[in-house]
């Protein structure tokens, strides 16, 4: 390999969620099914531990619609709960993204929505379990909303937790958006993909791992994506200065 071909540069250590698609790894078959879901107009809750890459996902449905959905691809939208404080600023926020003007919910909201059908990404839901600022109301109105093959809605839905887990309902009945959205669990990476990622990462690179230095960092993190960034970068530095 060319010296100039090889970098010294650390390739681990990314923080948050993943944007750049050169820096997502893996999760292929995790985003067929995402895709096939969306394609039938399933609704569908990703369920995985804090920083095990749902949110990274949620951002390559969105980079790779286009290509993956045709015309429906235009009419992909994000709502992140980490900026809602309540149920009055979530619908804001939805009929923004959604180009409606103010804020409209129940059946002033599918009326103005009318034959438009819109996937609408959901990351941070967990803010919803907080009874002082939501009723559950707004759990209902987007059943409504995204409940049959004709809605307007299609939900993605990013937790930590099953949403009939996450929501503490009335026993005796379903809850509401568990009801309509099929779940896809998100685990950290297996053996297999977590040398698979070591491996993308070092390529052209001036450091490589040993096996056994790759399964010294498995053991530690088991597979979890962000701490296996941290641990990676870390072993990266002591290789690289000592």
């Amino acid at each position: 390999m060319p010296r100039e071909a090889v970098s010294w540069e650390n390739p681990f250590g990314d923080r948050g969620c993943i944007r750049d698609p050169s820096r997502f790894f893996g999760r292929q078959e995790q985003l067929r099914r995402i895709f096939e879901e969306l394609r039938k107009g399933s609704s569908l809750s990703l369920v995985g531990d804090s920083q095990v890459g749902k949110s990274s996902l949620l951002a390559m449905v969105r980079h790779r619609a286009a290509a993956e959905l045709g015309a429906l691809a235009a009419k992909i939208v994000h709502v992140d709960m980490q900026m809602i404080r309540n149920e009055a600023e979530f619908f804001e926020a939805l009929c923004g993204e959604l180009g409606l003007p103010g804020l409209l919910r129940g059946y002033r909201l599918k009326r103005a929505l009318g034959e438009r059908r819109y996937v609408v990404c959901l990351d941070e839901i967990e803010k919803m379990a907080n009874r002082q600022n939501f009723t559950g109301g707004e759990r209902e109105e987007l059943r409504g909303l995204a409940d049959g093959a004709d809605a307007p809605l299609t939900l993605l839905i990013a937790s930590r937790s099953p949403l009939d887990v996450l929501f503490e309902d009335d026993p005796m009945r379903c809850s509401p958006l568990a009801g309509i959205c099929g779940t896809l669990p998100i685990l950290p990476f297996s053996w297999i993909e977590t040398q698979a990622f070591l491996r993308h990462r070092l390529a052209n690179n001036g450091v490589q791992f040993s096996l056994e230095q790759m399964e010294a960092l498995f053991h530690e993190t088991q597979g979890h994506p962000a701490k296996l960034q941290t641990s990676a970068a870390d072993l990266y530095r002591h290789l690289t200065q000592g």
